[in-house]
């Protein structure tokens, strides 16, 4: 069993995440996110082909930029806040309980419209080869 919560993992600043605007603060509480070099990880959690799961945290006014996702999936799943999710060209509104799916070969961007701090759950896995 792998058990972890915020007390066991470091709460790290992001600046211009993806070429976002400002700094988000993420807790990687499973896995390893390798586009986020300087986020400590867990690379031998998973034997799937999950790769990570961490709790993000957007401040007003912040983002994560507009980028690309090919040979993953990622679910950004909302705690609280609100949200503006864009993928390739559709956009939608996000708020606690909401969750957004990026299929490989989209591309997509986040970012806090809300007046508070935008709390997210950011999930992603691998697509097998075949």
């Amino acid at each position: 069993m792998i058990k972890r919560g915020r007390k066991d993992v470091p709460q790290t600043t992001v600046d211009q995440c993806h070429d976002g605007v400002g700094t988000i603060k993420v807790r990687q509480l499973l896995g390893i996110e390798p586009q986020l070099p300087g986020v400590p990880g867990f690379p031998d959690d998973f034997d799937s082909t999950i790769r990570f799961m961490h709790e993000t945290t957007l401040p007003v006014g912040t983002s994560i930029g507009f980028h690309d996702h090919r040979g993953n999936e990622e679910l950004y799943y909302v705690l609280d806040g609100k949200g503006e999710m864009t993928v390739d060209d559709q956009t939608a509104i996000m708020e606690p309980g909401d969750v957004c799916l990026t299929k490989s070969g989209s591309k997509h961007t986040f970012r806090n419209v809300g007046n508070i701090d935008l709390k997210i759950v950011v999930l992603e896995a691998l697509i097998p080869r075949t």
